[in-house]
């Protein structure tokens, strides 16, 4: 299973974040042994954030920094899988990063696009987390029809958004920078193919857990389809 083998390097190269800088997270009182254990929602009331789309976007940040400390203490016995783990991290938040910047660009701007990507964060740990408890037992190394049909539908789906994404022109040419689209492509391309480059062509739990967030997207596939 990839995610648990002792050998090689990444042979892919971490692109740096595009477009969307990190939040800058408001300082709160809610422990993160709490937050681990309570909903985006209830930390988010903990923690006292108000309902600015800058205070929603610092809650989910905050939050998604609280579950990642506690995968990291978890896996403190299991290093190499922890460092995979974390260069997984930043190739999800960097995807997310890179889809906004595209969706931003082939809309005219907008502001949603950008409060999207930090408040993705915590999904990100959810897949993370599942990583970790699959790569970790015995149940990770399952393989079985579902799981092989899982990874191809999430490669045919990226493969799809790719092909489209390449393909796509704009209605109206006054605000697009084509130069700007292009990056973003190429960041959005060579980032998935990292991914998948650390996930391995193991068809089983393990590496179908973390195909998924490539089989979906934040905004791509909505605007992809309403211009269809």
């Amino acid at each position: 299973m990839a995610l648990t083998s002792r050998g090689g390097r990444f042979g892919a190269a971490l692109m740096v974040l595009v477009a969307f800088s990190p939040v800058h997270a408001q300082s709160f009182s809610v422990p993160c042994t709490l937050a681990e254990k309570i909903s985006l929602y209830t930390f988010g009331l903990q923690g006292n954030y108000d309902d600015s789309e800058a205070g929603q976007d610092a809650a989910a940040y905050d939050y998604s920094q609280c579950l990642a400390a506690g995968l990291s203490r978890d896996l403190l016995k299991m290093p190499q899988l922890s460092a995979r783990l974390v260069t997984l991290r930043k190739l999800y938040r960097q995807l997310n990063a890179a889809d906004g910047q595209l969706a931003s660009v082939m809309e005219g701007g907008g502001t949603m696009y950008a409060h999207g990507v930090p408040r993705s964060y915590p999904e990100v740990e959810t897949t993370l987390r599942t990583l970790a408890a699959l790569a970790g037992s015995k149940y990770g190394a399952a393989t079985g029809p579902q799981f092989t049909a899982s990874i191809r539908g999430s490669r045919q789906a990226l493969s799809a958004r790719l092909s489209l994404l390449e393909g796509w022109t704009p209605s109206e040419k006054n605000s697009f920078d084509p130069a700007v689209y292009k990056s973003a492509l190429k960041t959005y391309k060579d980032t998935a193919a990292a991914i998948m480059k650390l996930l391995g062509d193991h068809n089983d739990a393990a590496t179908a857990a973390g195909y998924v967030p490539l089989g979906g997207s934040l905004f791509l596939d909505d605007i992809l389809n309403n211009n269809d």
